[in-house]
């Protein structure tokens, strides 16, 4: 008997009430880890395997349970006699099919045979997807660059630089997905994938809606008024003459078509817009000659006493 040191059950790690679901489970956790395909310790995985073939059988179970043996295995026997001709994975009578195990042998041998030749299909699984944050200059996210990036791999404990490419438009917050860039995957697997967030860092001037960059354009008085024709940055470096309209009120927002960040792909084509949120300033400080011109506009306007027309309707 080869664990003759270890109850059947010490060795699958369940207890004596464990069901056979239960039983299964922890075999084939242990065979995976311990396959010398995979690695693993050969006389712990034909340990493994001797305690699963009788625990997995309920008539060998049972006079196992009630004497604390199975016919002669303590005297050097085949623990598997009745299992198909020796084959613990024959499939016959009491046998169990190793391909719910690790999946399809790659022959027709038992795991007793001679040079332990089958592969644990199912041994090899893709790495964990890792996760870093980022952090972008605004003009970084506008135009695209190249960034490395330090991640520590949990398996190894080691940290690796990955370079990364960040596309034109990146937006705060957003996730890009880089190939097989991840944890390493277990028994030759393909690795992981790392996902990068990114973080964008606020700028002077600009902030971004989506694909449209936001600015804010202080105008005077008499610009708001009057209307004006001024001159505003681009994110992209340049400049545009821009047209204040007549009678433009604090807070209004001018569009400018084009001039904002790239969509990122799959989001649209071209850019989105510059929209210029209009702040108009109300002087604190008069001249002589600038209270004198506003006060001819207060008399030349409505007398301020009466009810306004918008209010008058509100509240009739």
């Amino acid at each position: 008997m080869a664990a003759a040191s270890k109850s059947y059950y010490d060795i699958l790690g369940v207890s004596k009430s464990a069901s056979q679901d239960e039983i299964k489970k922890a075999f084939r956790k242990l065979a995976q880890k311990y396959h010398p395909d995979a690695g693993g310790d050969e006389d712990k995985f034909k340990e493994i395997n001797e305690a699963y073939a009788v625990l997995s059988d309920p008539e060998k179970k049972a006079q196992y349970d009630r004497f604390g043996t199975v016919g002669d295995f303590g005297a050097g026997g085949n623990p598997f006699a009745g299992y198909g001709g020796g084959n613990p994975f024959g499939g016959g009578a009491g046998g169990f099919n190793w391909s719910d195990i690790f999946g399809n042998m790659a022959n027709g041998e038992g795991a007793f045979g001679s040079n332990w030749d089958f592969r644990v299909n199912n041994a090899s699984a893709k790495g964990k997807d890792l996760q870093a944050s980022i952090q972008l200059s605004f003009q970084e996210a506008f135009a695209g660059c190249s960034k490395k990036v330090s991640i520590r791999i949990p398996s190894t404990g080691e940290t690796e630089t990955v370079t990364v490419n960040i596309p034109a438009g990146a937006m705060d917050g957003g996730k890009m997905r880089f190939k097989g860039k991840g944890e390493h995957g277990a028994g030759g697997g393909p690795r992981g994938d790392l996902v990068v967030v990114t973080r964008l860092a606020e700028h002077p001037l600009f902030a971004r809606e989506k694909a449209d960059v936001v600015m804010t354009l202080d105008v005077d008085v008499t610009e708001a008024a009057l209307g004006a024709q001024v001159v505003v940055p681009t994110p992209d470096g340049n400049r545009v003459k821009l047209r204040i309209p007549a009678g433009s009120q604090n807070g209004a927002v001018l569009r400018v078509k084009g001039k904002g960040a790239p969509y990122l792909k799959g989001k649209g084509t071209g850019s989105g817009d510059l929209l210029v949120k209009l702040r108009v300033n109300v002087p604190k400080n008069l001249t002589q000659e600038q209270r004198a011109a506003l006060e001819a506009l207060r008399d030349a306007s409505p007398d301020p006493s009466t009810l306004r027309p918008e209010v008058a309707k509100a509240t009739a």
